[in-house]
Order: structure tokens, then C-alpha cells, then sequence
């Protein structure tokens, strides 16, 4: 759901105004419900995404108080406005036409909180009104309950001539299940107008975008009907709401990268946000997190229990039930099982990371192998250098961070505790159980607590 040159051709002179000015109190949260993440991006974005795939001008946030940090999550150059009180979509839309540019001759209306809007559902609602040569169109959908929704009553024709608010509906009018999807294709110039003339609701003062179609009923312009799936159209009101929708998007994310040639031993289980690249011939095992900036190269296996957030993971690669987070990873890396690779991390092609290590700003080298139950904090290893089970670099003092060097074919012995700041010099060992207080020469054996040097250098 992100603009494609192969895609089909986006719209221009066409605004989209994303209504997220809502709190949302259904979803009882303290966060308002747009900002709640869906695969790591909020709710709303989800929309802006569908309207930037479809459409070539920039959306508009329409944003209250309360929801106003949204926009700095949102692409670049996303326009912006804010509904200071809450009175009404009708008043909305008022508010963000203030902060539409000039040239713009048609808006499209969206809820930001339908995160599994399509584009070619907007694309679809703009050809609609065009061709019909109507000032406005809606999205409408048969849902299979329809409570909450306001029911599109229709001419004819089969052209809606007004939406009533469950709260106003009759019995026999709560038994029509055709729903208002809050998907409107309007011509600017008269939205304008019939706006302004909108009168607030007598019992709530507010203003409903919902009237439009009534006033275009009595000037003889109804509205057209494009009629969807609740797949696509329903709103996100609460708990269960949202869980549904992130698992359609999961589906949807997780399909499109099976057909690319990604294996997944159980999609269900496989949760991958969209900002993820992978390649074909990737094997994703069960219960795998992928989210961020992250890439995974070509014949790389990523076993199950794994989570890898904003990271690079190169070609030929097992990850093996760890984490990895904002790190980088050179191809025939070995990582795991339950190892942590926090951030800052960068491992060099073919290098092993053992069973419990612990990685955080640490470089290694080619061929470096890490022994299981070791802590690498701060630290540079050079090239084929094998870090013994349980060695560990004491990089902090109490006080501030210290940074270790490890030369080029070095041995540490199983437990070695190594207190930086220091250097061990290229093909340097130390014994079992060494605790290193100073600089090893190139070449040396240390042993002992504290270590002193036995032999080579």
C-alpha cells in the first residue's frame, strides 16, 4: 500500500481529507484510537497510505488537540489542519478546507479509522462521481450488523437520498443493513457552499457531514452509490474491531510476499509490518516478528520465536529464536539460539553468534565466533577471533562507558572478563577464568586474576 510506478495511475487534482480528530473512547484507551499502531504504523496513516497510492496530491490530517502528534508520524508533506472542539464531521470538514490549497477541485472524505481502505476503493468512488456528474458520491456496504452505522436510504434508482443516524432511524429503518461507509467523493466548489448552509443538530449542536447527501437529494443531484465490501469499508470502534483489522493486514502483507517467493511455515503466526523488505527464498518459521526498516536476504532462515526490528539480515543467514535490533548482519551469519543483538551492532560475513551472547555496539570482524553466554558491550573484534563461552567485556565503570579493542585472531578462554578500557593485540589469548586489567600485547598469553602475561609476547 505504497505508491508503485507499476501501479495504476494516480489521480491528480483530487485532495484527501482524513478525518482524525476522534478520541475514540470505545477502544477505552488513554491513546487516541488513530494513533494506535496496526503493524507498527497508526491506524490513520494506514489511510494517508491508500490516499498517496491512489491520488498524486499530498492528504490533509484533519486533526484535534488531542490526535495532533499524528502528523509528525505522517509522510512528508501530508498537509495538516485542527478541529479545536469537537463539533462534528460537518464542521470537520470546514476546518481542513480552510487549509486546502487553492487549485484543488475535488476532496475525497475518509475516516482514519478504516486502515483497510484500498486505493482502488478511492480510485473506484472518484470515477463514480465523475461519470455520474453529481457534486458528491459515498461508499456504502451491506454489513452483517449493522448497529452503530447510519443507513443509506435510496431512491429508485438506487441513488442515496439521505443517511439516517441509528439514533433517528425507525425499527423498520434499523432493519436496513445498507451502511454508510464515511467514503464521500465531493467537487470542492460545492461542498463549499452546501456546508455553510448546514444547520447544526438541535440536540447535539453539531454539524453532520451526513446532510450532504440529503441537500443534494433536494437539488435533485442524488448521490451515487458505490456499493463495497465491510471488508475493505468497516470502521475500527473497539478492542475486537482492531485486532480483526490487524490480522486482515497481516493476511494481506504476508500474501503479497508469498507470491513474491517468500516461504512461511505458518502465515498466521508470521507478523510482518510494511516498511519490510524480503527476498525471495527467505524461510520465515512460527511466532517471527519482522518490523521497521528491516531487510532479509535471499536463502536467509529466520527460526521461529525470532524478532528483528529496523535491522539489515544479508544472504545465507540463520537467525536463530534471538532478537536483533537496529543492527547490522553480513551474509552467512549464524546467530542463536536466544541470543540478543541490541543496537549498534555490526557482524561480519560468516561470523557466529552463540546460544545466550549479547551483543550492544559491538563490531566484529569476518569469521569471529562468540561462545554462548558471553556479553560484548562497546567493543571492535577483529577478523577470525574466537570469543570464549562466557567472556564478558566490562565496558561501564559506574560512571561512563568504555570501549574495548580486540585484535585479529585472539582467544579468550571460557569466563574471561576483560575491563575496558583496553586493547588485546592480534593472535593474543587468555586463559580460562582471566580477569584482563590492562593492555595484552600482540601475541601474548595471559592467565590469572588479575591476568599477567605467561607467555608468547
Amino acid at each position: 500500500m505504497t505508491p508503485s510506478s507499476t501501479g495504476p495511475e494516480r489521480l491528480s487534482g483530487v485532495t484527501a481529507i482524513i478525518l482524525a480528530a476522534g478520541v475514540g473512547s470505545r477502544m477505552h484507551a488513554a491513546q487516541p484510537k488513530v494513533l494506535h499502531p496496526l503493524l507498527g504504523r497508526p491506524m490513520a496513516l494506514w489511510v494517508v497510505e491508500a490516499a498517496r497510492s491512489a491520488l498524486n496530491d499530498p492528504a490533509l490530517l484533519l486533526l484535534s488537540p488531542a490526535t495532533a502528534s499524528l502528523h509528525a508520524l505522517a509522510p512528508v508533506g501530508t498537509l495538516r489542519a485542527e478541529q479545536l472542539q469537537p463539533r462534528g464531521t460537518g464542521d470537520a470538514v470546514r476546518c481542513a478546507l480552510l487549509a486546502l490549497p487553492a487549485g484543488v477541485s475535488e476532496v475525497l472524505i475518509a475516516c482514519g479509522d478504516t486502515p483497510l481502505l484500498e486505493p482502488s476503493s478511492i480510485s473506484a468512488l472518484i470515477a463514480t462521481r465523475r461519470a455520474a456528474r453529481t457534486p458528491i458520491a459515498l461508499s456504502a456496504f451491506h454489513a452483517d450488523d449493522p448497529t452503530g452505522y447510519g443507513r443509506v436510504e435510496l431512491n429508485n434508482e438506487g441513488r442515496a437520498v439521505r443517511i439516517v443516524e441509528e439514533r433517528d432511524a425507525t425499527e423498520e429503518g434499523r432493519a436496513n443493513d445498507l451502511v454508510n461507509a464515511g467514503l464521500y467523493a465531493v467537487e470542492r466548489a460545492w461542498l463549499e457552499v452546501a456546508l455553510s448552509a448546514l444547520s447544526p443538530s438541535t440536540e447535539s449542536g453539531e454539524i453532520y457531514l451526513t446532510d450532504l447527501v440529503a441537500r443534494a437529494a433536494e437539488e435533485g443531484k442524488p448521490a451515487p452509490v458505490l456499493l463495497g465490501s465491510g471488508v475493505d469499508l468497516e470502521g475500527v470502534n473497539d478492542r475486537r474491531q482492531f485486532a480483526d483489522a490487524s490480522a486482515a493486514l497481516r493476511e494481506r502483507i504476508n500474501a503479497a510476499h508469498l507470491e513474491r517467493g517468500v516461504g512461511m511455515m505458518d502465515p498466521t503466526t508470521t507478523w510482518i509490518e510494511p516498511t519490510v523488505s524480503i527476498a525471495a527464498d527467505v524461510m520465515i518459521e512460527p511466532n517471527v516478528m519482522l518490523s521497521g526498516n528491516t531487510s532479509i536476504g535471499a536463502r536467509t532462515r529466520i527460526e521461529a520465536g525470532s524478532r528483528i526490528r529496523e535491522s539489515e539480515i544479508g544472504e545465507g543467514c540463520t537467525i536463530r529464536a534471538s532478537d536483533i535490533d537496529s543492527s547490522r548482519i553480513a551474509n552467512g551469519v549464524d546467530v542463536g539460539p536466544f541470543a540478543h543483538v541490541r543496537p549498534g551492532c555490526t557482524i561480519g560475513a560468516g561470523s557466529h553468534v552463540g546460544n545466550f551472547a549479547e551483543l550492544k555496539a559491538t563490531t566484529l570482524a569476518a569469521k569471529v565466533k562468540v561462545g554462548h553466554h558471553s556479553y560484548l558491550g562497546d567493543t571492535i573484534v577483529g577478523e577470525a577471533s574466537n570469543i570464549g563461552a562466557g567472556t564478558i567485556t566490562a565496558n561501564y565503570d559506574g560512571e561512563k562507558k568504555h570501549a574495548t579493542k580486540i585484535g585479529a585472531g585472539v582467544f579468550t578462554g571460557v569466563g574471561t572478563l576483560i575491563v575496558a578500557p583496553l586493547t588485546m593485540g592480534d593472535r593474543s589469548k587468555t586463559g580460562a577464568g582471566a580477569v584482563v586489567l590492562k593492555d595484552v600485547p600482540a601475541g601474548a598469553l595471559v592467565v590469572g586474576v588479575p591476568a599477567r602475561t605467561v607467555g608468547g609476547a
